[in-house]
């Protein structure tokens, strides 16, 4: 008879709707890995998870402190609000336990390069950010074919976010702790572009500008709903940002990376599935409808593969000192959409004031 593998005991904090997704996946689709426990401190949340959860017998607390200590708990994943992302990981590190935290980790750089810090000195405690573009298959397979040299030498990306506008409400008080949309969207297309150019490369220059054309709330805290943002890097590479909150037909999330022997394309037409509607409107196509959609399979290959990692003692996918990186970027790129300002960086990478 087969001895049945190890599972990882693994917890989730904050159960709003990111928290919900990664408890269901792990629950169901992640099969190296138990669901070991659930926290949040909203009645809601935790009603929720007495009615999905408790069943399957997922312990479900109130208080983080207590669920980072509970006996068998092996790893976490940390999907409360940005403002506490750092203090939950740095809580679980202490224990021992290891963290998958979803972007961004904070919006202050200082705090993200104590994060960086205090898990070099860890190194058994395995510590990743939720970058989930990375370990969708459309771009894993992109990253491939760059690798394989099918393009030459990659040396512009352009990268395009365009989420659907969202009237409820829910958005404005959303964005008003996300750090502002190079912080919060951009800044996955930037590691994107770090995957596709090289963890290593420095920015050399960067500038950004937007507009408010819906969300007018948005002008009390500086940010855009509609912006574009370029990143020129040291070695003659650049970068060129689209992202929306505000479009009509759906979640419109496309890339190219362009070398010197071709480019690669990636979702430039963002069909939900392959019917179309041909009728004297023309030719009509689903769009997909928003990004949760798009990367609902990836969301699970994260996890698998961060299992994998911890159970098999292997490196991460993804190294937390790209995240600063893509941080760095992204912080910069939020500034200069504030300020107006072009901003440049020594081949070190440091700012120049």
């Amino acid at each position: 008879m087969a001895v049945p593998s190890r599972k990882l005991n693994i917890g989730v904090v904050g159960l709003g709707r990111m928290g919900q997704r990664h408890a269901l996946n792990i629950l169901h689709h992640v099969p190296r890995a138990r669901l070991h426990s659930v926290c949040s401190v909203a009645p809601h949340e935790i009603q929720w998870a007495k009615d999905h959860l408790q069943p399957e017998g997922v312990i479900i607390f109130s208080d983080y402190d207590q669920m980072i200590r509970m006996k068998g708990l092996e790893a976490v994943v940390i999907a409360s609000p940005t403002a506490l992302h750092v203090e939950h990981t740095l809580a679980a590190v202490e224990q021992g336990v290891h963290a998958l935290c979803e972007k961004p980790v904070t919006t202050d750089l200082s705090s993200m390069r104590g994060l960086v810090e205090v898990a070099e000195t860890s190194p058994n405690t395995k510590v990743m950010v939720g970058f989930v573009r990375r370990f969708d298959e459309q771009y894993q397979a992109a990253l491939q074919k760059i690798q394989e040299g099918a393009i030459g030498d990659p040396i512009i990306v352009r990268s395009q976010g365009a989420e659907k506008l969202d009237k409820s409400g829910f958005f404005i008080e959303y964005a008003r702790q996300s750090g502002g949309i190079f912080v919060d969207t951009v800044v996955h297309d930037i590691d994107l572009t770090l995957s596709f150019l090289g963890e290593d490369i420095k920015p050399k220059a960067l500038w950004a500008t937007g507009l408010i054309v819906h969300h007018h709330e948005l002008k009390d805290c500086q940010d855009a709903d509609n912006a574009v943002g370029v990143v020129e890097f040291w070695g003659g590479r650049i970068a060129h940002y689209y992202h929306s909150r505000t479009t009509a037909h759906g979640y419109d999330n496309c890339t190219e990376i362009i070398g010197t022997k071709g480019k690669i394309s990636i979702n430039l037409v963002p069909h939900s599935n392959r019917v179309q509607i041909s009728n004297s409107s023309g030719i009509v196509q689903d769009a997909t409808p928003g990004w949760i959609d798009r990367y609902r399979e990836a969301f699970v290959t994260e996890l698998n593969q961060f299992t994998d990692a911890i159970l098999e003692g292997k490196k991460l996918p993804l190294r937390l000192e790209s995240a600063y990186s893509g941080l760095h970027i992204a912080l910069a790129l939020q500034e200069s959409l504030r300020t107006g300002r072009k901003i440049e960086f020594d081949e070190n990478g440091v700012r120049r004031e």
